[in-house]
């Protein structure tokens, strides 16, 4: 019989003691672990619903996907919680989703989320070099003096500084839509024409220049760069904002790609900035916001601030101005929407009985109130700024037994609130203006709103100080298209006006509507064919002669 040794039997009674150990030192780690990656700059938010299922590093971005503000609005629904927190890779945000809540949060607590987070890319290398955009400025003395100018150059008494501006820009849209089509024979896209028209506005007031050409070289580079910067500020796109580990990833092709599209903006920017300076020498400058500034007219803001306002004008109103409107002008081409068009053109000729001279003059006067009702839900329906742009707490915001504690990101969801059945109805998800008017099949007048009318100016202390000019360039741009053609959708390449799939690429900051072609049918079609005047030419030989000589260098 073979004896067992002592130290086996001594081997065998400490070998529990040791499992456990290395269980519990495994045990530790895995949690450490754990904490680690699911560790955020904001601790968990107690008395406010989290959504589940967060995963380690990554937080919910996984399953936010590229569209944020459907599967957001989906969560609110499902969970019952317009208001909840959610994990952005290392980022805490509290996500705020029904129209009531949105206008809440950002009134009552205007100070309070009067912030803007900064985030790597587009702060930290894209914005490097020429500053922040007004929006995008976390609060400063800086942000306020640059709020203030842009304020005042975009105020409702300084819109009738601009009134060649309004002229001649929408007119060259029905000028070269008129040429291109071979007076309405040829299907066009809308889009070339109204980016133009934004884009020219934003020039003029920065710069005192415009392009004449649709496919100007350096219209389309500041269309192209625009768009690319504006995806790489998306959540979606650009993990390395939530992540940090992955900017620090060999061959970073975000990082290299926003160096480039950095790169390039600084270039037109500059070019810019350098055609003014030799207006000014040859004395050919137009009043505008640069050369104010290089001639001393304007001592309160430094070079870069003004940089910073040209910069905001022209990179915001290219993007959201056309999105709305081309996607506006998709859902009127409609056969549902035509219908929408000949009351509006109704309305326009009760209010401007003596056609002619209203298109040349009263175009932009902004009292035909079923045009005004048409560009109000265009901004309520297509909410071309879905998840708007983030805010940050600078205090302490309670909310409904919980406390959002101060640097808290606050994401509201604007195309959620601006389809809330809870407050506009059972047809949140339909375009139509007449929600907006009474009697409108005959003699509409405006119904009264209190309060804001939807989300997408936002609210409160950071709301779109550009709201003024967006809506008159969008009611302008209408009027003059309505009262002269019956706008009518292709066929073949007809307009998508779902207020979600309406926009070909989700997962930018800003929407970029799907493109489609329509038909112009010439309103005066019937007394051209009875031998009565041409009054599309009639026009336009008028305008072109008025607009000669605006913004000629």
């Amino acid at each position: 019989m073979n004896v067992i040794p002592s130290t086996w039997l001594q081997g065998a009674r400490e070998a529990p003691l040791a499992y456990a150990s290395v269980i519990l030192a495994v045990a530790v780690l895995f949690f450490s672990l754990y904490k680690l990656t699911t560790r955020t700059d904001i601790p968990y938010i107690r008395n406010l619903p989290e959504i589940p299922g967060a995963l380690p590093i990554v937080g919910h971005l996984l399953q936010l996907g590229d569209d944020h503000a459907s599967v957001c609005e989906k969560w609110w629904r499902q969970y019952g919680h317009s208001v909840f927190q959610i994990r952005l890779g290392n980022t805490r945000a509290v996500v705020v989703s029904s129209f009531d809540d949105c206008k809440k949060i950002l009134l009552k607590n205007s100070q309070a989320l009067i912030d803007r987070p900064t985030l790597y890319t587009f702060h930290g290398i894209i914005s490097s070099t020429q500053g922040f955009t007004i929006g995008s400025s976390p609060w400063d003395d800086s942000c306020r003096n640059k709020r203030k100018a842009a304020s005042t150059t975009l105020s409702k008494s300084m819109m009738k500084n601009y009134s060649q501006m309004f002229d001649v820009e929408s007119y060259c849209i029905i000028r070269d839509m008129f040429r291109d089509s071979k007076g309405g024979e040829i299907e066009v896209s809308m889009r070339p024409y109204i980016q133009r028209y934004a884009l020219n506005t934003t020039l003029t007031l920065c710069y005192g220049i415009r392009m004449d050409e649709v496919y100007d070289t350096l219209l389309r580079e500041i269309l192209h760069v625009g768009s690319a910067i504006s995806l790489l500020r998306s959540a979606s796109e650009n993990y390395q904002d939530y992540i940090p580990i992955l900017r620090y990833m060999p061959n970073n092709e975000k990082n290299a790609r926003s160096k480039e599209l950095r790169d390039r903006r600084d270039a037109y920017l500059d070019l810019l900035l350098n055609k003014v300076r030799e207006m000014i020498k040859k004395g050919t400058d137009k009043p505008c916001i640069s050369a104010a500034i290089l001639k001393d007219e304007e001592t309160r803001l430094t070079g870069v601030e003004v940089g910073s306002i040209c910069l905001s004008l022209v990179s915001g109103g290219f993007e959201t101005i056309p999105g709305t409107l081309v996607s506006c002008i998709g859902s009127l081409s409609t056969p549902e929407g035509q219908i929408f068009q000949d009351r509006a053109y109704a309305d326009i000729k009760r209010h401007y009985p003596n056609f002619q001279e209203s298109w040349g003059k009263d175009f932009g006067e902004e009292k035909v109130p079923y045009l005004n009702a048409i560009v109000k839900e265009a901004g309520r329906y297509y909410t071309v700024s879905n998840m708007s742009l983030p805010r940050k707490t600078v205090s302490d915001v309670q909310w409904e037994g919980a406390v959002i504690p101060k640097g808290t990101m606050v994401l509201i969801n604007a195309q959620a609130a601006n389809h809330d059945v809870d407050h506009f109805g059972p047809d949140a998800g339909t375009y139509n203006p007449e929600r907006w008017l009474n009697n409108p099949s005959s003699s509409p007048t405006e119904k009264e709103v209190p309060g804001i009318s939807h989300h997408s100016f936002g609210a409160g202390s950071r709301s779109c100080p550009g709201s003024l000019i967006a809506t008159k360039l969008i009611y302008s741009a209408l009027f003059r298209l309505l009262s002269l053609y019956k706008v009518v959708a292709s066929e073949e390449q007809p307009p998508n006006t779902d207020y979600v799939d309406y926009n070909a690429q989700k997962s930018a900051l800003v929407a970029i509507p799907r493109d489609f072609r329509v038909r112009l049918v010439r309103r005066d079609e019937m007394e051209l064919r009875d031998g009565g005047d041409d009054v599309v030419r009639s026009v336009l030989v008028e305008a072109e002669e008025r607009t000669k000589g605006f913004y000629k260098e």
